[in-house]
């Protein structure tokens, strides 16, 4: 089995695997729902909302609290049409967030309802997580269902306006493996940005379409079992939020069944089975740290 690390590196990489979880976890949606994904550029908006309720895990956003969360929103949003490549990525990771909890919003509450029942222990922070993120997607178009073309729209502007993450997310997805001078260019690119947000991006999609065919002087720093998560946590120490609040361990409680108030790095760290392993973790990410910022 895979353990929490991995686990979190897939959700964290791959959001639209929230697509197959609901699928999974919850039933068909209705052909009216189906016929709401349709194709669409990213400058459009999503289409129509769903009716709202609550359980009794769940609170109503404030008034104020989500007037405030409204205009946050749509000022990112006005930013990215605007043509800002961080502000692209930020509303594709925004609206990929948002994918489940507005197609779904009913099966997504009951689902957590049953998470609470059957992890007691977790329920405060489940609620906690919950709530914010109900938050976050009531505001996020006024809670309207997200096509998924919408999403990789924005991520793929992103990338072609010179947002470093976006592209690394690109190459991490694509099937088919870079040329060696493409990889090492991704790599060269991270490396001398220092830029959190895409190393942190690079780790969580560290695919073989990637690393099949880079070599020196990354080739070590890329692969091995623990290559991805070790990227994931330079990052955080290089400053990316991966705090209990973040948006990566809210997708690790809220579709990975962990909600125990942690950081990215308690939660590896914890979850990784052996001193061996921890110790080999800990010594790829200061040979990131090192070629990063020597």
């Amino acid at each position: 089995m895979r353990t929490l690390g991995k686990l979190f590196i897939i959700i964290t990489a791959l959001l639209a695997l929230a697509v197959a979880f609901a699928w999974k976890h919850f039933t068909k949606p209705a052909p009216a729902e189906q016929a709401s994904a349709a194709t669409i550029d990213p400058s459009a908006g999503p289409t129509s909302a769903q009716s709202r309720t609550t359980t009794p895990g769940t609170r109503s956003t404030s008034a104020p609290a989500a007037v405030d969360a409204a205009r946050a929103f749509q000022s990112l949003k006005q930013c990215a049409k605007a043509g800002d490549a961080v502000a692209q990525r930020l509303l594709a990771e925004t609206y990929d967030a948002c994918l489940v909890p507005n197609l779904f919003r009913d099966r997504f509450l009951q689902w957590n309802e049953r998470a609470r029942q059957d992890r007691p222990e977790q329920a405060a922070e489940l609620d906690r997580i919950a709530q914010k993120r109900i938050a976050l997607c009531d505001a996020v178009d006024g809670g309207a269902i997200i096509p998924q073309e919408l999403i990789r729209g924005w991520y793929e502007q992103a990338a072609a306006n010179g947002d470093l993450a976006a592209r690394a997310r690109g190459y991490g997805m694509q099937r088919t493996p870079l040329d060696a001078a493409t990889a090492t260019q991704l790599l060269d690119d991270v490396v001398a940005s220092r830029d959190p947000a895409a190393m942190r991006s690079l780790g969580a999609t560290l695919t073989s379409s990637i690393t099949a065919n880079i070599g020196d002087p990354y080739r070590g720093l890329v692969t091995g079992p623990l290559a991805g998560e070790a990227w994931v946590l330079a990052a955080c120490r290089m400053g990316y939020d991966c705090g209990p609040d973040s948006m990566d361990m809210a997708n690790l409680c809220l579709l990975g069944g962990r909600c125990l108030g942690e950081s990215s790095e308690e939660m590896m760290f914890a979850t990784t089975k052996t001193d061996a392993e921890r110790a080999a973790l800990e010594q790829k990410i200061q040979q990131i740290l090192e070629a990063v910022d020597p």
